[in-house]
């Protein structure tokens, strides 16, 4: 019986022999409508360590001294806030300010609650009289840098400035003023700072791709290549560093590998994340349905998964026809093995939403993965009519039925999955098999190199690509794969040693 390997587009590998599906990466939730901008990245695609203890989110203490203020001048009126959560968290952080209008922390905390609900406008004014009430608190400056940085980016970046000279140490503060330099088109300025973020944060990759960027528009393109290649290593769902690196490879007279790149730009749809933990508190603060998503992704990416599964299931208590919240709570559920719940989660968004097709697929990943291949080719079968040329669909529906038998069946749906992804390591790996099987073994040995080509370290592999190339003869270039398998992990069968007498040499592992 062959080996068969899902597709997978998160990991490239996983235990045994049937690695269970990776599901398609978390959707945040569309905007609600009065909103003006849409989650995407910039302050909110923070998933860094959160402060122990709390930074920000303690209740500024009243003082019966203070002055009062009139709530009229207060800024951030909720009255037509649809969210009755979201409303009374404003309302009563702007009483809490109205009562005692000297507190900074009041000024601050006000201006994070909106902040987090999308107010960033009356967010950069709180943020503002925090700054000046309380002028050595370093996160104020930067949370107005953060706020201000679309509706005013000179007033984001004279921001950014302070906060870099209060707090010179924090890496998002260094990224931040350099990405506002690189705005107002200060290269050289942005380039310094960039340069002192990653020195702070060694794996910051937003501050590979800034410097990626510079480089590239000064036409320095080995050193943007550098960068950029370091990003995509970074962070392998990352799509923006593969837009770059199409135009560089062209510019270095590559057109192959610019190919390639726009390739992952199709296939890619992650963004560039940094350590933020100023703006995790300010997310912290969300009671929406997006702040809830946030909050919970957040969460995950932390390695806090008890606590991003309790805002879901907080979330879909108060909006239980919401799409997404039982999508990303079924996503979650699959990574932690509880199956059973997950398949009823993706059924409830498919319920919802029948057009998510992404629901469709991680709910056949589920099923096959529990082995119930007549409901998981269904749901293949279906999530096709919609992705008609998804290559990890193609792959899993050919798994189904190379599964059952029905290898002639399977096999031109693992072309048709190449055709569409050339970089498929796992389609390329099971259509080599059947060519091998078929006789054909030129062409196998041709997609068991292009399987190796996009997942190297695969033992099983390099051991198909061995037994291929011992039947044509070649058998100094089988026992290399034998080598190469071995240091990946996998040990050869004892008859395809002796065949080729492979046994370990000198500084290969046996």
């Amino acid at each position: 019986m062959p080996r068969h390997f899902v597709y997978r587009l998160l990991r490239p590998e996983g235990s045994g022999s049937l690695p269970a599906p990776s599901p398609v990466p978390p959707v945040n939730p569309p905007p609600q409508p009065r909103r003006s901008r849409r989650f995407r990245s910039g302050p909110w695609a923070a998933a860094g360590l959160v402060l122990a203890g709390g930074l920000l989110l303690a209740r500024a203490a009243l003082s019966p001294s203070s002055p009062s203020l009139d709530l009229a001048e207060v800024p951030g009126s909720s009255g037509a806030e649809p969210d009755a959560r979201v409303r009374a968290k404003v309302e009563a952080a702007r009483h809490a300010v109205a009562a005692n209008p000297d507190s900074g922390m009041a000024w601050g905390r006000l201006g994070s609650i909106l902040h987090a609900h999308e107010r960033e406008v009356d967010a950069a004014s709180a943020y503002k009289r925090a700054a000046g009430l309380d002028p050595e608190q370093p996160r104020w400056p930067y949370l107005l840098a953060l706020a201000a940085r679309t509706p005013d980016p000179a007033g984001a970046l004279e921001a950014s400035e302070r906060a870099v000279a209060l707090l010179a140490g924090y890496a998002p503060g260094q990224l931040l003023r350099a990405e506002l330099l690189e705005q107002a088109g200060e290269a050289e300025a942005a380039g310094e700072h960039y340069r002192m973020a990653a020195a702070l944060d060694p794996r910051c990759a937003p501050c590979a791709l800034g410097l990626g960027r510079l480089a590239l528009a000064a036409g320095d393109l080995e050193t943007s290549r550098r960068h950029l290649e370091r990003v995509a290593a970074l962070q392998p769902r990352a799509q923006a560093p593969h837009v770059l690196l199409a135009r560089v490879y062209r510019g270095l007279g590559d057109p192959d590998a610019a190919r390639r790149a726009m390739r992952q730009v199709g296939r890619l749809d992650g963004q560039v994340l940094h350590n933020d933990p100023f703006m995790n508190e300010v997310v912290e603060e969300g009671v929406s349905v997006i702040g809830y998503h946030r909050r919970a992704s957040v969460a995950d990416s932390l390695g806090n998964q008890v606590k991003a599964e309790s805002l879901y299931r907080a979330l879909l208590e108060a909006h239980p026809d919401d799409a997404n919240g039982h999508y990303n709570l079924g996503n979650l559920l699959a990574r932690l093995d509880r199956a059973d719940e997950a398949i009823a989660r993706y059924r409830r968004t498919l319920e919802i939403a029948p057009e998510k097709t992404e629901a469709r697929f991680n709910l056949g990943n589920t099923l096959l993965n529990q082995g119930r291949l007549a409901e998981a080719e269904r749901e293949y079968r279906l999530a096709l009519e919609t992705w008609p040329d998804h290559s990890g669909t193609l792959t899993n529906l050919a798994i189904v039925l190379a599964r059952q038998d029905l290898v002639g069946q399977a096999a031109p749906l693992y072309r048709r999955a190449v055709e569409a992804d050339p970089q498929n390591p796992i389609a390329h790996h099971h259509l080599g098999q059947i060519l091998a099987r078929q006789g054909r073994v030129v062409e196998a040995i041709s997609h068991f190199r292009a399987s190796l080509a996009a997942r190297p370290w695969s033992g099983p592999v390099h051991l198909d690509l061995a037994l291929a190339l011992a039947r044509r003869g070649d058998r100094e270039a089988a026992r290399e794969q034998v080598d190469a398998a071995r240091a990946a992990g996998t040990e050869p069968p004892r008859e395809l040693v002796t065949l080729l007498g492979a046994g370990p040499r000198d500084g290969v592992r046996g």
